[in-house]
């Protein structure tokens, strides 16, 4: 049954299901309750989406009892169906065990879990569960053969990028930055990614904001600055990155009048209010995210953002 995590019940559901902040969540249970299995985002409607739940219906063993029998007789299949489970609710350690039993159960040596793993170890570091070292053997494994997987490369340089962002640790990431460059070089496929990269590179390794600046604005088209989506996506790729926010401000500014009302502008009215906290402007973030409470008053995010920006009024 459909559930809206906003309603009184959702939000008591939310919790005991550890559904997160990103939706839709979907969740399969026995009749007691017990998770038997989840997958988060959109697989499509209609036949797609009927197809992935006659695959999930194939196995109706639970969680727990999965880990039960895992116990006493472990197997390639559980250990999989388990990491990628403690994968999507962020539990990223007990994830990373049951990959590496995964690696060593399996009998088929195609099988790859190399960027999943690294995948757990960034999430965890990013959660502070782990330092930033420990990521750093994970990446260089996941990028032994960059070609063989251009997609899983990108990400890597990208997740690279924002956790050093984070963490302060920008030194140290010029050939994840660069394995991926040299990769999508020439794709037509990859070619904004391949920019956006460069774009990484020019402000984290080279320290030339202005340069990393002119890379990103040339891959959103001649005519960007017209475009409503391309002004949000511009203000939160700097916002992300704590640069150039003044111009930020004023395109996300611009947004909010283009949007449409509801979820929509608050989502904008959001970064309009992070973007003025980031610039030490807090009582005009707590004006944004109380415009943005109004357009969705169900979003207990932006709750949790009007405590912070009023926290030091």
């Amino acid at each position: 049954m459909p559930l809206n995590v906003t309603t009184d019940e959702g939000k008591k559901l939310k919790d005991e299901y550890q559904v997160g902040t990103t939706y839709p969540v979907y969740i399969l249970t026995d009749q007691k309750g017990d998770i038997i299995t989840r997958w988060t985002g959109y697989t499509g409607g209609g036949k797609a989406l009927v197809n992935t739940l006659q695959s999930k219906l194939r196995d109706l063993t639970t969680v727990s009892a999965r880990e039960n029998r895992f116990k006493t007789a472990p197997t390639f299949d559980d250990a999989v169906i388990l990491a990628r489970y403690y994968t999507d609710i962020y539990e990223n350690l007990k994830a990373l065990e049951y990959f590496r039993q995964a690696e060593e159960l399996k009998t088929i040596k195609a099988y790859d879990f190399s960027y999943d793993i690294f995948r757990n170890f960034a999430n965890a570091a990013w959660l502070d569960q782990i330092p930033f070292d420990s990521v750093l053997p994970a990446a260089d494994n996941a990028l032994i053969n960059p070609a063989k997987n251009l997609s899983n490369t990108v990400k890597v340089g990208q997740m690279m990028a924002r956790l050093a962002r984070k963490l302060g640790k920008n030194v140290r990431i010029a050939k994840y930055l660069q394995t991926g460059i040299d990769a999508t070089a020439g794709s037509a496929q990859y070619k904004e990614l391949h920019e956006l990269l460069k774009a990484d590179y020019a402000l984290q390794v080279e320290n030339d904001t202005t340069k990393a600046i002119s890379i990103k604005k040339a891959t959103m088209g001649a005519d960007w600055m017209n475009e409503r989506d391309k002004y949000y996506e511009f203000s939160k790729w700097c916002l992300e990155r704590e640069i150039d926010l003044e111009e930020a401000e004023l395109y996300a500014r611009r947004a909010v009048d283009m949007v449409y009302p509801g979820k929509y502008r608050a989502k904008v009215l959001n970064t309009v209010a992070e973007i003025c906290y980031a610039r030490g402007d807090k009582v005009e973030a707590v004006r944004m995210i109380k415009l943005a409470i109004d357009e969705e008053p169900g979003n207990e995010f932006y709750q949790t953002q009007l405590d912070k920006f009023s926290s030091d009024n």
